[in-house]
């Protein structure tokens, strides 16, 4: 009989130890834990209390608040998604955030919401994410003065519900990082003066339509390193566009309303993408200014003609390297043009836009009168997406293939609504064009 009670005393201490360390999780010390937990809602995070004892109140030290209301809530559960906010902002116990997240829908008066804000920046918030989507009965929340001030901020994300009203004084010595999508202004003057306090700031995106109350976007920054800009209209408004922004390295750019730009000083600029509805004699200013970037990506559905005269002599584009064209309905003659204006061009894109793809809609395309330098010494590499085997579009492929002296590779992709037949006459086409380049392999998919 003893051999079988020490097997059984065995076998308890296995099932003791085994249960001991199964839930290696509530082991890790409480900074490990945190972090696990900031990748959770706040909501989600309170969740696991009812896992242990060892998990009741570890959610409370989380710095890191995710509050998100449920889309479309009406009165009643806005009063409960205000209940759980001031119960989590009494119950968490960190005296420094790293960041707050607020994201929920305004049904009832806003003063309550400034007290959630002095709260996070009392506790020396260091990323604070802001959207609002409220009802027209309602106006658009005014952050409160001392978030203008707040010294420890290093991301600040305001979208939608927001109005900004900037007072005289602002500094945010730390901010790095601001975003401003689809919010209002109080005046031009509230753009300007947030600016102005940022010190150190490095990454913008503004997000603009014809109704946020300005008429003029001047982005004067001397730190600024990316800029994401985008307008959209909702009528024939006129807006300026002013950037002076000496260390600027990249800049994205949406313009579907009439826009008129004034770049005093891109000089840093590396990669650019312009996206236009119309592109036309306005966007010459802006052209010129991208003259040192080395990566450049156009998209435009519509073409008006351009005035080059006086712009045919300026090498446009000194230092570009790779140059996609997203071309719409009309407007290859240009891919003629930017080809003179890029000495050092190694790699070229050319794309029918998304948006009229597929259509079959013929267009014209000139050839350059001179063959351009880039086809005799630089470029290597040609992709063609979306081939429709239409006249121009067979023109280009075999004029860059006949000039293009040290072309490696020219991709052509073809049109997936095209029947097998038509591909295989296709490539047959594309296989007799003279190469200037011994060296180019024609790839067809």
């Amino acid at each position: 009989m003893l051999p079988m009670a020490n097997s059984v005393n065995q076998e308890i201490n296995v099932n003791s130890k085994h249960k001991k360390s199964s839930d290696r999780i509530s082991q890790l010390p409480d900074v490990l834990i945190h972090h696990i937990l900031s990748f959770l809602s706040t909501k989600e995070a309170m969740a696991t209390s009812i896992l242990s004892k060892r998990w009741l109140w570890v959610w409370t030290s989380v710095p890191l608040l995710d509050l998100q209301d449920t889309p479309f809530c009406r009165t009643d559960p806005n009063l409960r998604f205000r209940q759980f906010v001031d119960h989590v902002l009494i119950l968490n116990k960190t005296v420094s955030l790293d960041k707050f997240c607020l994201k929920f829908n305004l049904v009832d008066h806003p003063s309550y919401v400034k007290t959630w804000f002095w709260d996070a920046v009392s506790r020396d918030v260091k990323e604070l994410d802001i959207s609002i989507h409220g009802t027209e009965s309602f106006p658009f929340l005014k952050l409160p003065f001392a978030l203008f001030t707040a010294k420890t901020l290093h991301v600040l994300k305001l979208s939608h519900g927001v109005e900004l009203h900037v007072p005289g004084t602002v500094s945010l010595p730390c901010l790095k990082v601001l975003n401003l999508v689809w919010i209002k202004y109080t005046n031009d003057e509230s753009v300007s003066r947030l600016f102005a306090g940022c010190y150190v700031l490095q990454e913008l995106v503004l997000h603009k339509h014809a109704g946020d109350n300005t008429t003029c976007s001047t982005i004067s920054i001397p730190t600024l390193k990316t800029l994401f800009v985008r307008f959209a209209t909702t009528g024939r408004c006129r807006h300026k566009l002013k950037i002076n922004a000496p260390v600027l390295k990249q800049l994205n750019l949406e313009d579907n309303l009439t826009l008129e730009f004034d770049l005093e000083d891109v000089s840093s600029l590396v990669e650019a993408n312009v996206t236009v509805s119309w592109l036309e004699n306005r966007h010459i200013p802006l052209l010129k200014a991208l003259s040192n970037a080395k990566f450049v990506s156009f998209h435009w559905d519509w073409y008006a003609e351009m005035k080059w005269r006086n712009f045919r002599p300026y090498r446009l584009f000194l230092n570009l390297v790779q140059m996609e064209l997203h071309v719409g309905y009309g407007g290859w003659d240009l891919l003629s043009l930017f080809l003179e204006f890029s000495d050092h061009l190694e790699v070229l894109v050319l794309a029918k836009n998304d948006n009229c793809r597929g259509l079959g809609f013929e267009c014209s395309w000139k050839p350059p009168k001179y063959v351009p330098e880039c086809l005799l010494s630089s470029l290597s590499m040609v992709y063609f997406k979306g081939f429709e085997d239409l006249t121009y579009q067979l023109s280009m492929v075999k004029y860059i293939l006949k000039n293009a002296q040290v072309l490696k590779m020219m991709d052509i992709c073809s049109n997936g609504d095209l029947p097998l037949d038509s591909k295989i006459d296709l490539l047959k086409k594309l296989l007799m064009f003279p190469r200037g380049s011994k060296a180019c392999q024609l790839k067809f998919n």
